[in-house]
């Protein structure tokens, strides 16, 4: 079942995937590989055109304005910078991605660095994702502008590239959108064009491709949070679609999609529903807990009590922080926490257990997590198609007629 470029005018269905560059960690004990949905859609493109993502050269240059340039094999170019500079030894390190496939960005940066956080962390390794993951998409761009629409995102501060065109599976027309999300300097991403969300630039190119009210395959990342993998014994598919602000015939072939391959799967139809001001709140408590940490460190006398408030603030912002900052509040009361256009979509995850977290600490993904999800995606749009009607009359009823641009 081999994907291949579409001569088709008509579309059917729709998939969605991005990478986060920079967005690890979020409240809970969230930790995350964020670019699942970016590797699978580069994945699908290079099957389809059998053009190389081989790193060909990372040209860095170092200092206060320095940047980081990727090309592969096949053309592609892409560039990002890091907010304090680049030091020597970081543009060493940076180049050891050279040979390496472009397609599990973040698991790319981490091999380079060994780990790394967003918010203003870790800025340089945020800013190779960038680099790798804009020269990714940018090669098929460039190779084939007729066919590979190409528009960068629109949001202040924000300087990721979006990519798509139509592909057939099985004679199925599937308009496929990569999407990444980053913001110049690596201070991790704005992820207010994630997902299918039908906004800004993001929303002009979609329409291009005809995605526009499709009911909609989105694809998250590989994660590790108590909610979810504490009782798993074994590596496990996620489905999460909300029975009416998101589309469960879309989240119905996913999950089918991933049985009949015999993956393990779990479907929840009850974590999705849109609570209006909860991320409003999560970051006023957030703010709470730094203001109180922050005066902590003003009382603090001793070097001792001030190492430990300052960590203390560190492990908020790096970690905490990031499960707030992603998005603006009064998108997320729409389109809920991976950004889904209302009645269209659902999305698949892929959930390690507790003992590979404690073994591993940071979720990555593999190629060979890559093909499953690919897999996954291929089944799910046969299982899509014969429900076509009925999951189009779900959307058509609860789809979202507000124009979003107006909450960025």
């Amino acid at each position: 079942m081999k994907a291949s470029l579409s001569k088709q005018n008509r579309v059917a269905i729709a998939l969605a995937g991005h990478a986060g560059c920079g967005h690890c960690h979020s409240h809970n004990q969230y930790i995350q590989d964020d670019s699942g949905g970016l590797a699978t859609v580069l994945a699908l493109f290079q099957e389809a055109t059998g053009l190389s993502l081989a790193v060909k050269e990372v040209r860095v240059k170092p200092g206060l304005e320095g940047y980081i340039e990727v090309e592969t094999a096949s053309g592609g170019i892409g560039r990002a910078t890091s907010r304090r500079g680049i030091t020597y030894h970081e543009a060493l390190l940076c180049r050891n991605a050279e040979g390496r496939e472009a397609i599990c960005t973040q698991s790319l940066a981490l091999e380079v660095f060994g780990r790394f956080y967003g918010q203003g962390i870790h800025e340089t390794p945020v800013a190779l994702q960038t680099a790798i993951a804009n020269a990714a998409l940018d090669t098929f761009a460039r190779n084939d502008p007729a066919r590979f629409h190409q528009a960068w995102e629109n949001l202040p501060g924000s300087c990721g590239m979006m990519v798509g065109t139509v592909l057939e599976i099985e004679k199925v027309p599937v308009a496929v959108l990569g999407t990444v999300n980053a913001s110049s300097g690596g201070i991790g991403p704005n992820e207010n064009l994630e997902g299918n969300i039908y906004a800004g630039s993001k929303k002009e190119l979609m329409d291009k491709l005809g995605m526009i009210n499709l009911p909609c395959l989105v694809i998250e990342g590989k994660v590790y949070t108590p909610k979810f993998c504490d009782d798993l014994q074994e590596p496990t598919f996620l489905v999460r679609a909300d029975p009416v602000a998101d589309n469960p015939v879309v989240g119905r072939s996913l999950y089918k999609a991933a049985e009949s391959l015999g993956y393990p799967c779990l479907y929840l139809d009850n974590v999705m529903v849109r609570s209006v001001g909860a991320l409003a709140r999560q970051t006023e408590e957030l703010g709470d807990k730094i203001i109180a940490m922050a005066g902590q460190l003003k009382a603090a006398e001793g070097s001792r009590d001030k190492v430990e408030a300052l960590a203390n603030l560190a492990y908020l912002v790096s970690q905490e922080g990031g499960g707030i900052s992603f998005m603006s509040n009064r998108l997320n009361d729409i389109v809920g926490g991976v950004g889904l256009q209302p009645g269209t979509a659902a999305v698949l995850s892929y959930l390690v257990t507790p003992e590979w977290h404690r073994e591993n600490i940071f979720p990555y993904l593999t190629i060979e997590d890559v093909n499953k999800f690919v897999k996954i995606i291929k089944k799910a749009v046969l299982e899509l198609q014969e429900q076509l009607p009925e999951a189009q009359k779900h959307l058509d009823k609860n789809s979202c007629r507000r124009n979003l641009d107006d909450l960025l």
